[in-house]
């Protein structure tokens, strides 16, 4: 799995829907209309608790099946994954491998793609457009959901998200990345917590919690 594939989603995926606002580019009516009833319910949230499933598959086969769970408030954010743990307190980066039991530190820089994994931040800063379209609606496992495309204006190596909406919640329940190298990475999102209570220092890496972690700072 390429490094970061998962956060690039959310990334792509939220800064996707909240570029639709800005745009000036002709964009589908019926898409822009649902993308900005999401993009007013989002920007209240001051915190975020968010699992999601991650399904990386080519040619349509599944590669890989992961599970995710990510904590979110400001430019603070927590990232835990099976072969990965992202912490930022806003003025730093931890990125540890627990098997290797290493923890690498390095300054946050939200103006670095590499850093800039808080989906909720990159509401506002995000300068990438894309051009959505209404694709159908249809019901699916009893829910009814709506779902867009979105269509990057400028060079990206991927060619599509598809978003897939809760009609009922006007909620996002799963995106759908097409690359151009065949591969699909689909997020599945389990729970979406509004604004639970999150202490900083939990954004923050403890060296005590992981003995005989081997630490590399490269600030």
């Amino acid at each position: 799995m390429k490094k970061y594939v998962f956060l690039f989603g959310l990334m792509f995926y939220v800064s996707a829907l909240f570029s639709q606002a800005q745009t000036k580019k002709i964009q589908d009516d019926e898409s822009v209309l649902i993308l900005q009833t999401i993009q007013k319910k989002l920007k209240t949230l001051k915190t975020a608790e968010i699992k999601f499933i991650l399904r990386t598959e080519k040619e349509n086969k599944t590669l890989n099946t992961l599970q995710g769970h990510i904590w979110i408030k400001g430019e603070k954010y927590k990232l835990i994954i099976p072969t990965q743990y992202v912490y930022c307190d806003s003025i730093n980066i931890w990125n540890y491998l627990p098997e290797q039991n290493e923890v690498s530190i390095s300054h946050y820089d939200p103006q670095d793609d590499e850093n800039a994994f808080n989906p909720i931040k990159l509401i506002s800063n995000y300068q990438k457009y894309y051009r959505s379209a209404f694709i159908r609606e249809i019901s699916e496992k009893g829910i009814i959901v709506q779902i867009i495309d979105l269509y990057p204006l400028q060079a990206a190596p991927f060619f599509k998200i598809r978003v897939v909406i809760d009609k009922k919640q006007t909620e996002i329940i799963k995106i759908i990345i097409s690359e151009r190298n065949l591969y699909t990475y689909t997020y599945t999102f389990d729970s979406f917590i509004k604004n639970p209570n999150i202490n900083d220092s939990f954004f923050i890496f403890n060296t005590l919690q992981y003995p005989n972690v081997e630490v590399i700072d490269m600030r």
